[in-house]
């Protein structure tokens, strides 16, 4: 039997009725049908249609820096890529010799936390690498871990996130297996697979071996304390045991009156010389530098080493604004009678914060939770009464032009504070605001979007000025490596 084909559609009958109109001439016809499609192509192209993932703008940049392509799909990204590409790190190799390969000796930190901020991660992470580094030990660069169960993905507020996110993601440097400095001699960082290839037994230390024995100690001398337990361990391998409290835990990190002796030693690290953050990281700034700042359009992983000496971006304000959990959080912080975050406490920073006595949950004076508000979750009005005192003191030697508001307040909030920041300005005889800028405005591909505090840290790191929250481990890590590049104190301020 013959098969039936359907009946063609005549081709005037496959143009859009509007352009079949009896009022408009054959002869314009085809030349608006033309248009009509250029248009349709135009906005496809503008909107991204013909990506994989439409909500995700890939800017050239993003491969121009030799970056995986982003992965297609509805769920959060896996970063497959990142992981195989830290496999095949030069330093994976059993037959290096020694002080590499299989005669290494090597220190893994199985204790590493999980399920809290990204900020909370990256300070430790910090100093178990400078705790390697000093005891002479290749250092196990871990992921950031959230949820610890097999599965890819997890939950945060009820949306799904990656459960883990490979570190050379968000860093790069000696930390995350860059090769140190010639002059420090020091293997590069490993990942655990390797680690456990090399070290299939290793010893295995509880931390209150060393920290049981010092409670309240300061950092430099846990540090001491920890080199002189490790220079007397044979094996050359050695875990932290997993499952245990960290070595430097979220204590230390919140008092600087114990921190911060470690700042000398820390300071002149290749840890910190030579951090940088990772080219996903690069590429979201220099992809969205007419958001931030124009000068990042040329950015690279050295425009972010202390040891390069950066000069910060001309004329930006950067304001780290937490909302979002912070409503709740900043009223604990009242009952605890917190004080700033440890890096928030280097004594050259003009802002203060006394902490009043421990009133306990039940006895806060009112006035109290509006004093921690005021600091920890400013409103606008707040917000725009703080930035004009800080503009206003710097002039006229520094004129900021242009802001950029790291936070996760929801847009209609956001374009209130715009407008507040502008209006006061001109209410105030000072020159508006040349652009204002939010991590909601930001283009990021899946990837970028699960690190952007990354890349809000970086930002906070090279403005010329900085307002944040002492009460935020993301902004004393910003508060660290803005001091790391001796950016004056008086230019590094709070709410």
């Amino acid at each position: 039997m013959a098969q039936v084909l359907p009946r063609p559609v005549s081709a005037e009958k496959q143009v859009p009725s509007y352009f079949r109109s009896r009022h408009i001439p054959r002869r314009f016809r085809g030349l608006l049908l033309g248009l009509f499609f250029l248009a349709v192509f135009a906005f496809l192209i503008h909107s991204h249609y013909f990506l994989s993932d439409p909500v995700d703008p890939v800017d050239p940049v993003y491969f121009l820096h030799g970056l995986p392509k982003p992965e297609p799909g509805p769920n959060p990204p896996r970063f497959f890529e990142w992981y195989e590409r830290e496999k095949r790190l030069p330093q994976h190799n059993p037959d290096l010799p020694y002080p590499q390969g299989r005669d290494g000796s090597y220190i893994r930190f199985a204790n590493q936390g999980n399920s809290v901020g990204w900020g909370n991660i990256m300070q430790e992470v910090i100093l178990n690498a400078h705790l390697a580094y000093l005891s002479k030990r290749t250092y196990v660069f871990e992921n950031y871990t959230w949820d610890m169960t097999p599965g890819d993905f997890s939950n945060f507020q009820g949306k799904p996130i990656p459960a883990r996110v490979p570190l050379t993601s968000l860093l790069s440097g000696p930390t995350a297996g860059d090769p140190f400095p010639s002059s420090a001699d020091t293997p590069p960082a490993v990942i655990p697979e390797f680690f456990y290839t090399v070290c299939p037994t290793p010893t295995i230390i509880h931390r209150d071996e060393v920290n049981g024995l010092l409670p309240g100690a300061s950092a430099s001398s846990l540090f001491h304390a920890w080199i002189d337990k490790l220079e007397h361990i044979e094996d050359r391998c050695v875990e932290i045991q997993r499952g245990t409290w960290q070595v430097f835990d979220l204590w230390l990190f919140g008092d600087s009156s114990r921190l911060l002796d470690l700042w000398p030693s820390l300071s002149t690290s290749p840890i910190m010389t030579h951090f940088s953050w990772s080219p996903l990281i690069i590429a979201a700034l220099v992809a969205n530098a007419d958001v931030i700042h124009p000068a990042l359009s040329s950015a690279t992983s050295s425009s972010f080493m202390p040891h390069s000496n950066p000069a910060p971006l001309a004329g930006l304000l950067a304001l780290h604004v937490r909302r979002g959990d912070y409503i709740d959080h900043c009223v604990h912080l009242t009952t605890w009678s917190a004080v700033y975050m440890g890096f928030n406490g280097f004594p050259g920073l003009p802002d203060k914060f006394p902490p009043p006595p421990p009133y306990g949950p039940d006895n806060v004076p009112p006035e109290e939770v509006v004093r921690y508000n005021r600091h920890c979750f400013p409103d606008i009005n707040q917000i725009v009464t703080r930035v004009r005192e800080v503009r206003v003191s710097l002039l006229p030697t520094t004129s900021l032009t242009r802001v950029y508001v790291m936070t996760n307040g929801k847009p209609d909030w956001l374009r209130e504070l715009k407008d507040a920041l502008q209006e006061d300005a001109r209410r105030e005889g000072l020159d508006e605001w040349d652009h204002i800028g939010t991590s909601r405005d930001l283009r990021l591909t899946r990837e970028q979007r699960h690190n952007s505090q990354a890349l809000d840290m970086a930002v906070a790191q090279r403005a010329e000025v900085f307002i944040g929250n002492g009460f935020s481990t993301m902004t004393s890590n910003s508060v660290m490596l803005r001091a790391a590049h001796e950016y004056p104190w008086n230019k590094t301020r709070f709410w």
